[in-house]
């Protein structure tokens, strides 16, 4: 039985057990050179957020599981300076097997109007309260070419691309959906629009393009999840994550704030 095998048939969601996890994966994180050193480039160089003991997540996945598939592929929504799939990349690497890896994101700012703007009129401060729970959950992200930031962060740790594509748009764009419509992944991890809608519908749409056996991971969706040690994500998020209810799926794992579903 793998160590994966083993997580998972231990596995049921207390704080505990939550707590555990989360502190034992950020250890095993730095017990692994290659693991420590792209998250420790990642933090000094502000290119990416959640938790260390999410390395040693994707590591368990994929070297337990998903790199023993012929011809894996993997698909991340909302990649920002490509933290992730980079990782991916690595772990496939070091482990001399290859992955073929699709990225969904804008590649460019997503903060709305009002957020650019230090003075705002009274009727802009009207709409902020309004929507003050989805200001709370957007990616506010500064006006960067977040495509270089992959080159930069795939370079800096000698990745080949030659595997990587990317698709510029919002998962939710009619046009970026058809692209992958009839393509199959064997993870994907879903990290794009925060929203409640913007969720629903990732989880609606590309839970349907997960393999048999394979995983679905979303993040910031543990704000319902016993545990005292890590941050929990969004409230929309979550509420989103228990409104789909993983039909078809089983939630096999919890690490953090990332939720991990093993499709029936």
């Amino acid at each position: 039985m793998t160590e994966l095998e083993q997580r998972v048939a231990s596995y049921h969601s207390s704080a505990q057990i939550n707590d555990s996890i989360w502190a034992d994966f950020g250890a095993l994180t730095d017990s692994i050179p290659f693991l420590k050193a792209h998250r420790d480039w990642v933090e000094k160089n502000s290119f990416g957020f959640g938790d260390r003991a999410f390395h040693y997540m994707w590591y368990l996945i994929l070297r337990d599981d998903v790199l023993r598939r012929p011809h894996p592929k993997l698909l991340e929504i909302g990649v920002y300076k490509g933290q992730v799939i980079s990782l991916w990349a690595l772990i496939a690497n070091q482990l001399r097997s290859s992955v073929q890896i699709t990225a969904i994101s804008p590649f460019k700012s997503s903060k709305p109007w009002f957020t650019r703007n230090r003075l705002l009129n009274r009727a802009a401060q009207m709409i902020v309260r309004r929507y003050r729970d989805d200001v709370r959950s957007a990616n506010l992200y500064n006006d960067e070419d977040y495509l270089d930031c992959i080159h930069r962060i795939f370079r800096q740790f000698q990745i080949p691309e030659a595997n990587l594509s990317v698709v510029p748009g919002y998962s939710q764009d009619k046009h970026v959906y058809q692209q992958l419509s009839e393509s199959w992944f064997d993870v994907i991890y879903i990290d794009g629009g925060h929203r409640y809608e913007q969720v629903a519908s990732d989880l609606a749409m590309y839970s349907q393009r997960v393999t048999a056996g394979g995983y679905l991971v979303l993040d910031d969706a543990s704000c319902g999840q016993p545990g005292s040690k890590f941050w929990k994500g969004h409230r929309s998020v979550s509420r989103a994550a228990d409104d789909w209810g993983n039909p078809g799926f089983t939630n096999v794992l919890n690490v953090g704030h990332n939720r991990v579903y093993q499709r029936s």
